[in-house]
């Protein structure tokens, strides 16, 4: 009886050899993973100090002084009354030399080319002609604004459009830190010289 109690009861029987464990034993065990956690919690600390500090690295190299722009040229007069002359031909115009005329407003300037059978011309205006002429010239128009056209002739009726210098400008560089081409130069100088001609036979300048 106390046999077949013994096998239908479901307990397990340990043998001289078999312990159930106790809470003591067990201390080690859990001290060990608390290190391993602990030690991994470290680890992770160490790495994220590790990305702020790379962060804070890529922003100082980043609030870098910014590079500053390339030096720049205008055109030179003798290239600018080549691009003039060619802009008229290509307009239709027949380029001829130019003149002096006096100025209404005082002064007198060059006409550095005119068109055939009419009084109206180009004026390439270098800083030295700026310098000369003081007054007696308008300000240059910034490269947005309307182009400058000033009278000249004893009754005022020659037409001369000042094609400022410095608005015509170039760097020397070359490959990525190209920021302005002398042919970028020479298109502006070409357009606002056709641009010229077009609203001079508009409104019909002798």
């Amino acid at each position: 009886m106390w046999r077949k109690l013994q096998r239908g009861s479901g307990a397990r029987h340990l043998g001289p050899l078999q312990h159930r464990p106790s809470a003591r034993a067990a201390l080690p065990d859990d001290a060990r993973g608390a290190r391993r956690l602990l030690g991994g919690a470290r680890e992770a600390a160490r790495a994220a100090l590790g990305i702020a500090a790379a962060a804070l690295a890529l922003a100082g190299c980043g609030g870098g002084e910014a590079r500053a722009p390339n030096p720049l040229r205008a055109l030179d007069e003798r290239r600018a009354i080549e691009v003039i002359r060619r802009a008229m031909v290509q307009e239709g115009a027949r380029p001829v030399l130019g003149r002096e005329v006096d100025l209404v407003s005082g002064g007198k300037v060059r006409v550095d080319v005119g068109v055939q059978n009419r009084s109206y011309g180009v004026v390439y205006v270098t800083e030295e002609d700026a310098q000369a002429l003081g007054a007696a010239l308008p300000p240059p128009n910034g490269r947005d604004e309307k182009l400058r056209i000033v009278r000249g002739g004893p009754d005022g009726a020659v037409r001369v459009v000042l094609l400022y210098q410095q608005n015509y400008l170039y760097d020397d560089l070359v490959g990525e830190s190209h920021e302005r081409t002398t042919i970028t130069a020479e298109r502006e100088l070409t357009r606002d010289v056709q641009d010229f001609i077009t609203y001079a036979r508009t409104q019909k300048f002798p």
